[in-house]
């Protein structure tokens, strides 16, 4: 009983500041509000990447994996990320730190080597991503 009114007590000084302080808190109205605008960006993912493709340049051992440009009407895709899954199509992707302004990157890969599984990931200024269909490289 004796640490239910010691509850009771803080509960009653904290209440006792909150209104010795009313004056000076900042009233609701006063807060920041976004525009309809800035909540859709915000929520809104950007659109998977289409149109995965690559080739294999043999001298160099250059995989160059490409897809279809930003479309000029998408205001959310800021950048693109590189991932790979596996070891199966099947199997999460680590996604690279690698930013990838525009809509085509590279990778040395060695010829008669096990496939890899790629997907491009597009992110949105709040990075949310959003992933492509899963690209096979065999070389």
């Amino acid at each position: 009983m004796g640490s239910a009114v010691r509850t009771i007590r803080i509960g009653a000084a904290s209440v006792g500041v909150a209104l010795t302080l009313g004056a000076l808190a900042t009233p609701a109205m006063a807060q920041p509000q976004l525009s309809t605008a800035a909540v859709q960006t915000q929520t809104t993912a950007a659109p998977a990447p289409t149109g995965l493709a690559y080739t294999y340049d043999a001298a160099s051992q250059t995989v160059t994996v490409t897809w279809d440009p930003k479309d000029p009407t998408d205001t959310i895709t800021r950048n693109y990320r590189p991932g790979s899954c596996g070891p199966t199509p099947q199997e999460p992707c680590f996604i690279s730190s690698q930013i990838i302004l525009g809509n085509s990157f590279s990778f040395k890969k060695a010829p008669n080597t096990a496939p890899m599984y790629v997907k491009i990931y597009a992110e949105s200024a709040t990075h949310q991503l959003t992933g492509s269909s899963v690209l096979t490289v065999t070389v």
